[in-house]
């Protein structure tokens, strides 16, 4: 579980605060607070290319994704999702701008060439009380993927960056197709909290997926059923 936390960082020169996600209270102080060693810190000495770790990837969680492309000026969007790479499938309820929807993501039911996936869509638009069903093949806006999807996908060390939510996170970003550029972010315990991907094609896409208040393990597979599946 995560828990938000006020972080007061003390040193014999500067004084300053920030906000942390922390795993629990029984992490242990180093990793509670975000610290990295300094094998991963770019401009330390001791700096070894680290090798790809495994994640979990099968969990449960809120979530927040701004999302812009040259059409689009604003999308941005929060909610709970379940990501189960088990059943191949994810569900991301959603809220926005007048609207709540759940969209379902059936991966184990895509397109001959794999790059479009099913979903099928249950939403609630301008307060009314009868839900409207559709159905598509999309590119999804997240994955389903292995343990060890980054050592898969020869995911490349790209640093410890400061993010606004989790503070200290180490990013692995790779390629996929011919123009999608993916980058993942970890915590120090390795969980998955933050996804980017930029599209550098006509429509310069990019979108940014945060999860929170993680809960790791596996999804019970009636949440991927709805009245219009």
């Amino acid at each position: 579980m995560y828990f938000l936390c006020a972080q007061i960082v003390v040193s014999l020169t500067l004084l300053s605060g920030r906000v942390c996600l922390a795993q629990d209270t029984s992490s242990n102080v180093a990793s509670a607070l975000g610290f990295f060693p300094a094998s991963q810190r770019f401009y330390s000495s001791g700096f070894v290319s680290p090798t790809p770790p495994t994640i979990q990837s099968e969990f449960r969680a809120n979530y927040m994704q701004h999302k812009f492309d040259a059409n689009i000026s604003d999308h941005i969007v929060s909610g709970f999702i379940y990501v189960s790479p088990s059943q191949k499938k994810v569900r991301a309820d959603g809220a926005g701008d007048g609207f709540l929807e759940a969209s379902i993501f059936d991966f184990a039911n895509t397109t001959a060439n794999g790059t479009l996936v099913a979903n099928s869509i249950v939403s609630f638009a301008s307060g009314v009380t009868t839900p409207t069903c559709s159905s598509f093949f999309v590119a999804p806006f997240v994955e389903v993927f292995p343990d060890d999807f980054l050592a898969q996908s020869n995911a490349v060390f790209a640093g410890i960056q400061l993010d606004e939510l989790y503070g200290e996170v180490s990013a692995w970003t790779f390629s996929q197709g011919s123009s999608l550029q993916v980058t993942f972010f970890l915590d120090s315990n390795d969980t998955f909290v933050r996804y980017d991907f930029a599209a550098s094609d006509s429509l310069r896409t990019f979108a940014t997926t945060r999860f929170f208040n993680i809960i790791p393990g596996p999804v019970n597979g009636t949440v991927f059923e709805t009245s219009c599946t």
